[in-house]
């Protein structure tokens, strides 16, 4: 493991010495201040008649600095990233990262984004809305400590390498795990994309699930996730259809889960899109199980549209349907905001 940071670290400087010393004279540093945020209001029917009131999702506050034409660094705090037991919002690091981005080269070293998800993001458009599948059904961090590297091979292929702690940004250690994740990216057409990654994460008894009550026992073994995804984007529409699967998770021989995700959306007017989204998920358990050991297990339906009346804000009016598998459905009524400096 070592020998390959080296490698990268290498690679990494020796290139960075060449952009610092062939843009001093043309290229002048600068930097930008980032700041974004998700809030909303929402109410309940039905059986979630007592659930309503507003809610922050994220509170991003940091800064970029260009260094080069092809080196950055950036620095990100998160406001609204978790809650303590007493629903106070915590603070995290979300991003503390060099990025260097030439020759068809993209490399990250540091507390950086992932690209297990981040594809299909761009494709939903209405992360603020509701997060991507994978990060709302906790298949994976969206943020981990470690490298990144992205070849984009020609117009119609690109790869990409990612090498992590697996834990995410909320609990950075160093133990014996470690995630390896590989993704392949084809473009048949200028707007349309198919993409498979997966991903290894080597087991540690320090990071074992916790077994449900009345199980004493259980047998470990590694994690894997396996993602197919298919999207179209253009000026008017944007689209995908995506499943996820992740295998043994928390290291649990036989806890699986998976799921489908597919979603539209489409300029109807000058400042007005309209989308609709359904997903479905589903898990399995060892045979000592006693009960099914996920409660996200189950249906979402959405539909809404968003209004854009500066480039700074996009606001969205939107219905959702949650089937649940062992509880009774539930429907709400969202207004989600999204400022973005």
């Amino acid at each position: 493991m070592k020998h390959i940071y080296s490698i990268f670290s290498i690679i990494f400087l020796l290139n960075a010495n060449l952009c610092l010393a062939q843009d001093t004279t043309a290229f002048k540093p600068s930097g930008k201040i980032i700041a974004r945020g998700f809030m909303d209001y929402s109410t309940g029917f039905g059986n979630a008649n007592d659930q309503k009131g507003f809610d922050i999702t994220r509170a991003f506050l940091g800064y970029n600095y260009k260094i080069t034409k092809s080196l950055q660094t950036q620095v990100i705090l998160d406001g609204a990233a978790g809650k303590t037991s007493s629903d106070g919002l915590e603070v995290y690091l979300r991003n503390a990262f060099i990025n260097w981005n030439d020759n068809n080269f993209n490399i990250n070293i540091g507390l950086i984004g992932l690209m297990q998800f981040s594809v299909q993001e761009k494709y939903w458009m209405h992360r603020y809305v509701q997060k991507s599948f994978q990060d709302l059904n906790k298949m994976a961090p969206s943020v981990d400590l470690g490298i990144s590297a992205e070849y984009k091979f020609n117009s119609f292929i690109s790869a990409d390498l990612t090498l992590t702690n697996g834990e995410g940004n909320k609990k950075v250690k160093k133990d014996n795990t470690m995630r390896y994740a590989a993704g392949l990216s084809l473009f048949p057409t200028s707007n349309t994309i198919f993409r498979i990654y997966g991903d290894y994460y080597n087991k540690d008894e320090s990071q074992y699930d916790k077994l449900p009550d009345g199980v004493a026992n259980a047998e470990y073994k590694d994690q894997y996730t396996l993602s197919l995804f298919a999207g179209y984007q253009d000026k008017i529409l944007s689209g995908g259809v995506e499943y996820n699967k992740v295998y043994n998770k928390g290291f649990i021989d036989k806890k699986n889960y998976d799921g489908y995700s597919a979603y539209l959306s489409g300029k109807i007017k000058d400042k007005w899109r309209a989308f609709a989204r359904y997903d479905i998920q589903d898990s399995s358990a060892p045979d000592n199980f006693l009960t099914p050991w996920n409660n996200l297990d189950g249906q979402l339906m959405m539909i809404g549209v968003e209004f854009q009346p500066l480039k700074q804000l996009k606001i969205s009016p939107n219905f959702r349907n949650i089937n649940a598998d062992r509880a009774k459905a539930e429907q709400y009524v969202f207004v989600n905001l999204e400022f973005n400096l």
